[in-house]
């Protein structure tokens, strides 16, 4: 077994140095191509990694009426952390709300100075369980919230959130599109290739078959070239993606290059799809099954 394994990868590496020329062409083609989908997987990868970061700064924003005593502040503490979505409670008395305030408006905190009182009532800040940062969660901690005794208005940012929400589905519909036109193209690419290939060693083929070669010993070749033009585009797509990152985060400095897990995972996906490639042009022309 594994010297025959070792037959059929050298083989597959002298058919390509055979036929370097469209082996060449075929995997800047691919290239090409996977960078477009790599392009669009990056921007969605960083859009999410903010909108994360966003999620986990969300708050319900819960605020009372005045005059609370702080045993009716303390029982509704405890009851705002009986809601199911909610993860933690932090009261902030009005002086604190009116200070945080002043820092927020930095050399204008000026304006807070002509205030006769503070307009700003005591509140609750509520941040929800990770698993309940979603529109429909947001909306019912609110709900739950709101009806309590002594709770005179509730705060989440529900459009933001609705927006931001809204603004994933598309940029995951985007992404699906163009995902399906580039794999598409890269197998139209590898299985052209790997059929020219496959024409010019049809008689070799054909006496293979005269002496008893089983399919898997036919096909596995062509597998691993269509394999590793596919791992050589996906490489070559993601050092071009990298000097492109490299370039941009002079104008985002916040904009990040794909973790070793995700790098991987895209060479593993452009592997299989050479294979993919590779297996329909053998189908198609020699009739012959993996």
């Amino acid at each position: 077994m594994f010297r025959e394994g070792t037959y059929l990868t050298k083989e597959a590496l002298r058919t390509i140095r055979r036929h370097k020329g469209v082996t060449s062409i075929s995997v800047i083609i691919m290239s090409l191509s996977l960078l477009m989908l790599a392009v669009f997987l990056l921007a969605t990868d960083n859009l999410l990694r903010v909108v994360g970061e966003a999620k986990r700064d969300m708050k319900v924003y819960v605020y009372l009426d005045n005059g609370l005593s702080d045993a009716s502040i303390q029982r509704l503490h405890q009851q705002i952390m009986l809601v199911e979505e909610a993860s933690s409670v932090v009261f902030i008395t009005k002086n604190e709300a009116l200070a945080d305030f002043r820092n927020q408006l930095g050399e204008d905190s000026d304006v807070i100075d002509a205030l006769d009182t503070n307009p700003l009532p005591d509140a609750f800040w509520v941040t929800p369980r990770p698993d309940h940062r979603n529109p429909e969660s947001m909306k019912a901690l609110a709900g739950h919230v709101a009806q309590l005794p002594g709770v005179e208005e509730v705060r989440y940012g529900r459009e933001f959130l609705e927006r931001f929400e809204a603004i994933i589905r598309g940029v995951y519909f985007v992404d699906i599109a163009v995902g399906i036109i580039v794999i598409l193209s890269a197998i139209f690419i590898i299985s052209n290739a790997v059929r020219l290939t496959v024409i010019g060693r049809k008689k070799t083929i054909e006496i293979l078959k005269l002496v008893g070669a089983t399919n898997r010993f036919i096909t596995t070749p062509f597998l691993i070239e269509g394999a590793f033009q596919g791992g050589v585009a996906a490489v070559l797509s993601l050092l071009l993606l990298l000097g492109i990152t490299l370039i941009s985060q002079r104008f985002v400095p916040d904009l990040t290059f794909f973790g070793a897990d995700k790098a991987a995972l895209y060479l593993f996906t452009c592997v299989a799809i050479g294979s993919i490639g590779s297996l329909m042009a053998l189908r198609r022309y020699l009739r012959v099954s993996a």
